[in-house]
């Protein structure tokens, strides 16, 4: 027995000297969503892969055709938990880890008996010195300039938004990154799509801070590629900017986005726009402009509210009638309310509308309500 326990401390003993050197932190939050939303044309998707589209604002999920329709969905799916590592090496320097899981966008569970999801990667990354590794925030993205809402994707048709595997390199104000390739095609040939990218995406942001005001500016280089596995394969070139911020009004804040360029993916949650259509042969940039507003007015320390719009448009080229949505916006009003640091109740109603370039169209309402405790 004695043995045993020797052994047993010898094999603990390196985890317990580098416990020594790490600090070890964790944190997330819990959330409820409770949404009654209405369309006006046709059913709420609750299969699929737009099945998401009941948690949270995809406009891809809008349906366009059918008669009016309502949804009433609870869900605390949102929620969830981070762990972060920070070792002190023996030079002195450091290196960062963190891991983040939450339960959305999952197909395993139900809502029949126990709503059991599985958990899904988030982030994973660990940086040191001046280069991170894994997948986080695409550089592309100002993360600082997403406005509070009760649906944390409510401008997700006029926002940057993704996280994705990558290496990036900061110095100072300047970020430079090589992130993961892909590409969603529109006007398919017939047979499933590949993306066979072969260049990784290219970004480049600058971070500026003008006293309690901060702005980023983004460029994109991207490789469109296209393989329908029957020997018909095209590429093209895309390019794209995006100018995000936050304007300090005192207490309030008004945060912005514009983002022009072939980056259909990279806004609309990738599901709005579709990066480039097939025209015969060969594979067509989508040019999309998408853009956001949000102001935040302080009614107390306790109690604010923020009002936003949010809009993309999106141009195929000789893309001709494939149900692909052209055109989406949105508005939504929120009050918010933490009677604590650590707990905040939220109320939000929004009004949201695509159109596709087949002249359908589909309008959504929600009223959404939610409680949030962050540890």
């Amino acid at each position: 027995m004695r043995k045993t326990s020797a052994i047993l401390l010898a094999a603990a003993l390196p985890m317990a000297v580098q416990a020594a050197n790490t600090e070890f932190t964790y944190g997330g939050f819990i959330k409820f969503d409770a949404m009654y939303s209405q369309y006006s044309d046709g059913a709420a998707t609750n299969a699929g892969a737009l099945e998401v589209g009941r948690d949270f604002y995809v406009p891809a999920a809008i349906p366009t055709a059918g008669d009016s329709t309502s949804s009433t969905d609870f869900t605390a799916r949102s929620s969830r938990f981070n762990f972060k590592t920070v070792t002190t090496l023996d030079n002195g320097e450091k290196v960062t880890g963190f891991v983040e899981l939450d339960f959305l966008t999952t197909t395993e569970g139900d809502e029949r008996a126990s709503n059991s999801f599985a958990p899904r990667l988030r982030h994973a990354y660990f940086s040191y010195n001046n280069v991170l590794v894994g997948q986080t925030w695409t550089t592309f993205m100002n993360v600082g300039a997403l406005p509070e809402m009760v649906d944390f994707f409510g401008v997700s048709e006029g926002t940057v938004f993704g996280r994705q595997s990558q290496i990036r390199y900061t110095m100072g104000n300047l970020q430079l990154a090589l992130e993961n390739p892909e590409s969603t095609i529109g006007g398919a040939r017939g047979g499933d799509e590949v993306d066979q990218s072969k260049m990784p995406d290219l970004i480049a942001r600058y971070n500026i801070a003008a006293g309690d005001h901060s702005f980023s500016v983004a460029g994109i280089v991207r490789q469109l590629s296209d393989d329908d596995g029957a020997g018909n394969d095209d590429s093209a070139m895309g390019y794209g900017v995006n100018v995000a911020g936050v304007v300090k009004l005192g207490a309030d804040d008004l945060k912005f986005s514009v983002t022009h360029g072939q980056v259909a993916r990279y806004v609309g949650l990738g599901a709005t726009a579709a990066d480039a259509v097939i025209v015969g042969a060969d594979i067509e940039p989508t040019d999309v402009t998408a853009a956001f507003v949000a102001y935040r007015h302080f009614w107390n320390p306790k109690l604010r509210s923020t009002v936003a719009y949010s809009m993309l448009d999106a141009d195929y080229e000789g893309a001709g009638a494939a149900a692909l949505i052209e055109k989406s916006q949105s508005a939504r009003i929120n009050l918010m309310y933490s009677p604590v640091k650590e707990v905040t109740y939220g109320v939000e109603y929004s009004n949201s509308k695509i159109e596709k370039d087949d002249n359908t169209d589909g309008t959504m309402d929600r009223l959404q309500f939610t409680a949030k405790y962050s540890f």
